[in-house]
């Protein structure tokens, strides 16, 4: 029997769903009586147009990382669905009773332990892109909450790259 190491194939699954799946969207700030709070931030057009040159750098970055991903996982002789529903049933403890035999839990155990070696140099890439457009992880995360949660900030955004 192969064994896998719960840990890697979670992380794994974690990875294939940030690139694969759609971002989650961070949660409103709550008030002590848990209404939630709006919060409208004025960022400078500077600042917008470092998050959108930096945001297109992550976007290249993210794309390329899924098309390495996926190649890892077909050189493993699986489809992306099948890696997909193979993760599934792992996570629920029955990638026995799903894998077709050994030689598949085989295929998914390398497929899913190279996905999670390419997590690190990702991560690093995106860091680097977002550093060299001069901002912060932080203040990037902030404006991409800003900019999925507030109109204005979408419309400044929007007014920004009509304007180039």
């Amino acid at each position: 029997m192969v064994f896998i190491k719960k840990g890697t194939i979670t992380a794994a699954l974690a990875m294939a769903t940030m690139c694969f799946g759609s971002a989650a969207l961070a949660q409103e700030a709550a008030t002590p009586d848990g209404t939630a709070q709006e919060q409208t931030q004025q960022y400078t057009d500077e600042e917008l147009q470092q998050f959108v040159d930096a945001n297109t750098s992550v976007t290249e970055i993210q794309k390329a990382s899924r098309d390495t991903m996926v190649a890892v996982i077909e050189d493993n002789d699986l489809t992306l669905a099948r890696f997909n529903e193979l993760a599934k049933a792992h996570r629920a403890q029955k990638l026995d009773e799903v894998a077709e035999n050994t030689e598949e839990i085989a295929a998914f155990s390398n497929a899913a332990q190279e996905v999670v070696k390419l997590q690190p140099e990702t991560r690093e890439k995106i860091q680097q892109a977002i550093e060299a457009k001069g901002l912060t992880r932080e203040k990037y995360d902030a404006l991409m909450k800003a900019y999925k949660e507030d109109p204005a900030v979408q419309e400044q955004i929007r007014k920004l790259v009509a304007g180039k």
